[in-house]
């Protein structure tokens, strides 16, 4: 920056956490340096404050509505707190969310509700990302920067106004909002805005005219030497981008990094009166487009035009430039003026191409790989999907790019155990760019696909009974060896308790019969003695066949206690222990088994519950 210290200074104390200024606009003419003060005082702002965001919409895109939401979204930057990534899930989610709401009013445009519905979703996404951040809202310190407003058509202005500005009011995010405009003069119009908004003060920095000796620093700055800065400030009325035309005349200075200008180089202003008609054609095509490739340009012109358009730009640096991808950016005087142009004499057409070109980089946002395209445009039929699937309905090759796909792209899916679909909004926006000639699906997919899906219905249903009664026998099989754990347990249990009071051992009383002889002889010698002796009767002979009778049948009881020993005869406590470690074993190997069931039957109820979701959502809606 030359010349334009004390301007910036007071921009950057006023828009800081503690300053107080809301509102400024930059005024001057054309060339004065208004856009490159305000690309200055971002990267102030930014370097200051690392939780700012700033939302800076290019001024080429201020065709319509529309375009210029898509431009503010993808324009975005942030200070060094918040995460560059969460802010372009933020532009890829806006610019899904636009051409939802787009659709939605495609019959039939409110305006009003179109204009309340893209501003609240702006705001409530852009407050989502801060806060994934973790980031408190009231923290940030956002920066509006709109440079040439005077360019914005009556709709857009509007849509700040009133939409946006309402819904800024209640959000937290934007209680600290500042806001920087430039014009070339502060017109009715503007001043208008302003009012509406409810601005109660806006700062006007009226950038001044480069002095003699700001001009030789300006000179030297672009690699130029020169003798006379009076001349040239007089020449050039202080104006930088009058000073830079003159400065490239090569009969006026002398370049320090070459002696001779380029005679081919043509005027940084817009002179298309030294275009052919085709060259021209070229120019139109590739301003629709905010990267220029073949590919893009093929939405707007044949594929054998596309080529020598891009072939041609490519020689052209003084209208785009050459990115590190391979695509080209146009510069954005040469952009806005072909676009002006064209709106003026074909609207029609020119609104469609304006719609296409947002289509496009929306898409090309989320999907910059123009060869992977075909990948989304087939992946958006299905409600479902797994990677067996892909396998079965794509070649070889063309699966091993899906499976690379789904790893790159996992914020663009949704993953339910081994099944996934694309987002809505991804699969909205993919939709609009098959509309607008984006690629069709592959032939037969829908139909092939719910023929499998058919096929995978009666599989699961197979599967099912097989696991279910797979986990039926399990579960048996896990009771059965609980109770024998539960009974050995038990049988462990008793044995040192026995072991420990053998008094409470159980007695047992075996009983038995043996001969008596003296019994026999007493009752034989009765039973003759009453035969002999009549002093003896038949009592004592009864008495003596008793005495006979007992004396062969004479009765014998023997109590036993019951002792555990050892089968070897050893020590009673050696023994019972030999039995409990033997128990123990018989235990441990039953618990193992159980263990093992319960996790074959963890493994069966996962896979009855994917197959049971599988079940559920069909690869392809009827």
């Amino acid at each position: 920056m030359i010349g334009r210290e004390k301007e910036l200074r007071f921009i950057r104390e006023g828009y800081s956490r503690l300053g107080h200024l809301r509102s400024a606009i930059t005024l001057g003419p054309s060339g004065m340096g208004k856009t490159t003060f305000l690309d200055e005082v971002k990267q102030v702002h930014t370097s200051n404050e690392s939780k700012s965001i700033l939302i800076t919409p290019d001024s080429g895109e201020y065709t319509d509505l529309a375009t210029f939401l898509s431009s503010m979204a993808r324009n975005i930057s942030c200070g060094n707190e918040i995460k560059s990534s969460e802010i372009s899930k933020f532009a890829r989610f806006y610019g899904s969310q636009l051409v939802q709401i787009e659709s939605s009013n495609r019959d039939e445009i409110d305006l009003i509700k179109f204009n309340s519905q893209t501003a609240e979703s702006f705001v409530t996404g852009l407050e989502d990302s801060v806060i994934n951040c973790g980031i408190d809202l009231d923290q940030v310190v956002p920066l509006l920067v709109i440079d040439d407003i005077e360019l914005l058509d009556d709709n857009s202005l509007q849509w700040i106004s009133d939409s946006f500005n309402k819904r800024i009011r209640k959000s937290s995010l934007f209680k600290k909002c500042r806001f920087l405009f430039s014009a070339k003069i502060l017109d009715e119009r503007i001043i208008k805005f302003f009012a509406k908004f409810g601005f109660d003060k806006i700062s006007e920095i009226i950038l001044p005219a480069l002095t003699a000796q700001q001009c030789v620093q300006f000179a030297s700055s672009v690699g130029y030497e020169i003798s006379n800065g009076d001349d040239l400030r007089s020449k050039s009325d202080g104006n930088p981008l009058k000073l830079l035309n003159i400065l490239k005349k090569p009969t006026i200075v002398n370049n320090k990094k070459r002696n001779v200008m380029n005679s081919t180089d043509k005027t940084v202003t817009p002179n298309f009166s030294e275009f052919s008609e085709k060259e021209l054609n070229h120019l139109l095509f590739a301003s629709y487009p905010s990267k220029i490739s073949r590919y893009n340009l093929e939405f707007f012109c044949s594929a054998r035009e596309a080529a020598f358009c891009f072939n041609w730009l490519k020689r052209q640096k003084q209208i785009a430039q050459l990115q590190t991808d391979g695509n080209l950016v146009m510069n954005d005087d040469f952009r806005n003026q072909m676009r002006e142009f064209h709106k003026q004499e074909e609207p029609e057409e020119a609104e469609r191409m304006s719609t296409v070109a947002t289509i496009i980089d929306t898409f090309t946002s989320i999907f910059p790989n123009s060869n992977q395209h075909w990948i989304p445009v087939n992946l958006q039929i299905f409600d479902s999907f797994t990677k067996n699937l892909c396998r079965k309905l794509f070649n070889e090759m063309e699966h091993d790019e899906i499976i690379s796909f789904l790893q790159e792209k996992d914020d663009t899916l949704n993953v339910t155990n081994k099944q996934y679909s694309l987002k809505d909004d991804i699969k909205l926006v993919t939709q609009r760019f098959i509309e607008i000639g984006g690629g069709t699906p592959k032939e037969s997919i829908i139909e092939n696909a719910k023929a499998e899906w058919i096929k995978y219905q009666e599989e699961s249903t197979e599967k099912r009974s097989r696991l279910e009664q797979e986990k039926l026998n399990f579960e048996e099989e896990a009771f059965e060896a609980e109770k024998q754990i539960f009974s050995l347990d038990e049988i462990k249990k008793q044995l040192s308790d026995n072991f420990k009071k053998p008094s409470k051992q159980t007695t047992t009383r075996e009983y038995s019969f043996s001969t008596s002889i003296v019994l026999i002889v007493l009752g034989i010698g009765t039973v003759g003695a009453s035969l002999f002796l009549d002093s003896i009767g038949s009592y004592h002979a009864a008495c003596g066949i008793a005495l006979t009778m007992f004396g062969f049948f004479w009765p014998n009881v023997e109590v036993k206690k019951q002792l555990t020993q050892s089968a070897g005869g050893g020590s009673p406590r050696l023994a019972i222990e030999t039995q409990q470690r033997s128990l123990t074993h018989r235990m441990s190997g039953l618990a193992s088994r159980v263990a093992s069931i319960r996790g074959n039957l963890e493994t069966l109820n996962t896979d009855l519950e994917n197959l049971d979701h599988g079940m559920n959502v069909p690869y392809i809606s009827e």
